[in-house]
C-alpha cells in the first residue's frame, strides 16, 4: 500500500534529513518513493506577499527587530481584513496545482509519498500571516484535509527554539520559533499524529517511521 507521511517542524528541526534518510531506506528494498516539499512555493502569490511586505514592513527588517516587524506587520493586516479573503483564495488556487504535481499524482501511481512539509505548514503560514489564533490553524487543517490527500501518517520532529538557532542563520528570532512550536503541537495533537524527539539520532527516528508503515500493512 502506498503511503503518504507528513513531516512537521520548525526551522533546523531535522525534516529533510530524516525524509531523505527514509526515501533512501525504502527504495533500497525496492519501494517506489518519492520525498518531496510539499508546502507551497508561491507563484500567483508572490506580487500579494511583495506588496504587503512593501505596505507593511518595509522599514521595519524582522532580523533587525522583530518584535518591530511583527507589531507593523499585525497592525497592518488588522486594516487589511477585507483582504484575507482574496489571499486565502489565490494561495488554494496556486497550492493546488503544485499538490496535484508532487503529490497526490505520484501517490496515485503508487508510490509511497514522503512530504517534508504539507498543507499542515501552509495552513499555520497563512495564519501567521493574517494573525490569526491557533483556533484557526487548526479548522484549516481540517478543511485542507476533506480537499487534498490526507497523510497516512503525521509526524512532528521535535526540537528546541535554542537548537533550531544554532542549526539555521536565516532564523530572524527566538519568538518567531515559539510562535510555531505552540501551533505545531496543537495540530499535531489534532491530526492524531506522533511526536519524534528531534535530538535522536536520525537512524532511530527514521526505524520508528518505517515501523509504523509496516503496522499499516497489517
Amino acid at each position: 500500500m502506498a503511503v503518504i507521511i507528513a513531516l512537521m517542524g520548525i526551522d533546523g528541526s531535522g525534516k529533510s534529513s530524516l525524509g531523505r534518510m527514509v526515501c533512501e531506506k525504502l527504495v533500497e528494498r525496492g519501494e517506489k518513493t518519492v520525498f518531496v516539499w510539499a508546502s507551497l512555493r508561491p507563484v500567483l502569490l508572490k506580487p500579494f506577499i511583495l506588496v504587503a511586505k512593501y505596505l507593511l514592513v518595509r522599514k521595519h527588517d524582522k532580523f533587525k527587530d522583530y518584535k518591530i516587524h511583527m507589531s507593523a506587520k499585525r497592525t497592518g493586516m488588522k486594516k487589511l481584513g477585507w483582504a484575507h479573503g482574496l489571499y486565502f483564495f489565490v494561495m488554494m488556487v496556486d497550492y493546488i496545482p503544485q499538490l496535484l504535481f508532487k503529490v497526490a499524482w505520484p501517490h496515485l501511481l503508487g508510490r509511497h509519498v514522503i512530504c517534508d512539509r504539507y498543507y499542515h505548514d501552509l495552513m499555520l503560514d497563512y495564519c501567521a500571516q493574517i494573525n490569526a489564533p491557533i483556533s484557526r490553524v487548526t479548522e484549516l487543517v481540517r478543511f485542507s484535509a476533506r480537499l487534498f490527500p490526507t497523510p497516512d501518517l503525521n509526524y512532528l520532529i521535535e526540537i528546541t527554539p535554542e537548537t533550531a538557532l544554532s542549526r539555521k542563520t536565516d532564523i530572524p528570532a527566538m519568538e518567531y520559533l515559539e510562535d510555531r512550536i505552540e501551533a505545531y503541537n496543537a495540530i499535531i495533537k489534532d491530526v492524531s499524529g506522533t511526536v519524534l524527539e528531534g535530538a535522536r539520532p536520525l537512524e532511530e527516528n527514521s526505524d520508528i517511521i518505517l515501523r509504523d508503515m509496516a503496522k499499516l500493512e497489517h
